[in-house]
């Protein structure tokens, strides 16, 4: 079921719930909070990127950031944690930035030009772009925009009922795939990107993830296949805003019974 569909059944039950207690004289007080219930719903069912608009560095548990003066950047809030892991095709750690295509960056070593070889969309969108790092840590492994290599665990803080994953630039069979995870830790899903031509983009969408294992490029001699990807996700919504509908149905059935009983006696 669409995020669409889902939002006009929850908008259809909360306007049967409305006329309902229209008839039975409690609007006002109900009307502020319907307002207030559906405004909140509509959101959830958004699809929204969760790469920072912003170029930086991310931090992956790794330190201190790179480059005189610098701080890492604010995720956005749906980001429980990013953890860098030890990727098999390097075997060490990787940093993580944001980079926009078409600019130039500089990071301690490590820097972006804003025409990099092999790896640039040019469309001027925010991605997260991996950097595989020597075992110090301290100076890129290779990095001459060809080398987008990384294993990273994303950590949500809620449970999503939607995750998309743009990957740009696979063209590698068998060094880019992920595997994800719901709330218990269990493993709910697990698959490889395909390779394609220079420059593609591909999507991944998986239902109810809690967290997400993404394991980006690989290395083969000096290069390899580099990959940066994008994450939008849309969150299940918060259980206090269907008890708020279900509250709208148990004041319209008090407030029933009240003018039944006043009815009655009179």
């Amino acid at each position: 079921m669409t995020c669409t569909r889902k939002l006009n059944i929850k908008t259809m039950i909360a306007h049967s719930i409305f006329r309902a207690l229209t008839k039975v004289g409690y609007v006002a007080p109900i009307l502020a909070a319907s307002v207030v219930g559906l405004g909140a719903i509509a959101p959830s069912a958004q699809a929204s990127s969760l790469v920072p608009q912003q170029e930086g560095e991310v931090n992956v548990g790794l330190g201190n950031c790179l480059g005189g003066g610098c701080s890492y950047l604010t995720l956005d809030p749906t980001i429980e944690s990013i953890v860098s892991l030890t990727d098999d095709s390097t075997g060490t750690q990787s940093r993580l930035f944001v980079d926009q295509a078409g600019t130039n960056n500089t990071y301690g070593a490590i820097q972006f030009l804003s025409t990099d070889i092999g790896t640039s969309d040019g469309s001027g969108d925010f991605w997260f772009r991996p950097v595989a790092m020597d075992a110090t840590g301290n100076a890129p492994l290779v990095e001459d925009g060809q080398l987008e290599v990384g294993t990273f665990e994303f950590t949500f803080s809620k449970v999503l009922s939607d995750l998309t994953v743009n990957w740009f630039d696979t063209e590698r069979a068998g060094g880019t795939s992920y595997t994800a995870f719901n709330s218990h830790g269990d493993q709910i899903a697990t698959g490889i990107i395909n390779k394609g031509p220079n420059g593609n983009v591909q999507e991944t969408t998986l239902t109810d993830v809690k967290s997400i294992i993404l394991n980006l490029g690989e290395r083969h001699g000096r290069t390899g296949d580099g990959v940066n990807f994008q994450v939008d996700g849309v969150a299940v919504p918060e259980p206090g805003l269907m008890m708020g509908l279900g509250a709208f149905v148990v004041a319209g059935g008090l407030g029933l019974r009240k003018r039944q009983g006043d009815s009655t006696v009179a």
